[in-house]
């Protein structure tokens, strides 16, 4: 522990005194006044103490004024202001990913729920329209029924596809949870 002068101490950090006279206005300790017959005395222990516990609060976005807000004005308080602002955008991009992130496992029950739903469409396809199709003998009026059925088929499994993003995200709102609701609807006639 050694006591130093402003000149000495700017020399001991690498910087100019003019530079450790700013520190010295924004809070580093010392003892006297500095005015012609009282010398400023620095305590080395002390100051460096002073600035690593400063350049930790401003890596941390925590350096602020005795009654809680950014030193306005100042290169510090306008560092904490940008940092403060980046902590916020972070926050809110993170709470915009959160709402687009879905479970694996719910997001694999929602599969399994609308490929079953799906199959079974598509394996009844054939015994819903056979009666149908078979009383009709141009091939293109065939093809249109058919189509027409697949198309009614996809358009209902595309609604419960907006149904469960629907439910999903409500859920999420709600209780935080994430439970997938495998409750699906029946397609067929």
């Amino acid at each position: 522990m050694a006591n130093v002068n402003r000149n000495e101490f700017a020399g001991i950090i690498g910087k100019s005194p003019k530079w450790v006279g700013n520190l010295i206005d924004a809070g580093l300790p010392h003892e006297g006044g500095g005015a012609r017959g009282k010398p400023m005395v620095i305590n080395t222990e002390l100051a460096i103490n002073w600035l690593i516990e400063r350049e930790v609060k401003k890596q941390i976005g925590d350096l602020q004024s005795e009654d809680g807000a950014p030193i306005e004005g100042t290169k510090d308080g306008e560092e904490l202001l940008l940092t403060m602002a980046k902590r916020r955008k972070a926050d809110v991009d993170a709470a915009k990913a959160e709402q687009s992130v879905i479970d694996l496992e719910d997001i694999g029950q929602f599969l399994y729920s609308i490929s079953t739903l799906y199959g079974s469409e598509l394996n009844s396809l054939g015994a819903r329209l056979a009666s149908e199709v078979a009383q009709i003998n141009e091939p293109a009026m065939c093809k249109h029924r058919i189509d027409s059925e697949c198309r009614r088929v996809r358009a209902a499994t595309a609604e419960r596809l907006r149904g469960f993003v629907a439910e999903y995200r409500a859920q999420q709102r709600n209780d935080g949870g994430c439970e997938a609701i495998e409750e699906c609807g029946e397609l067929g006639d």
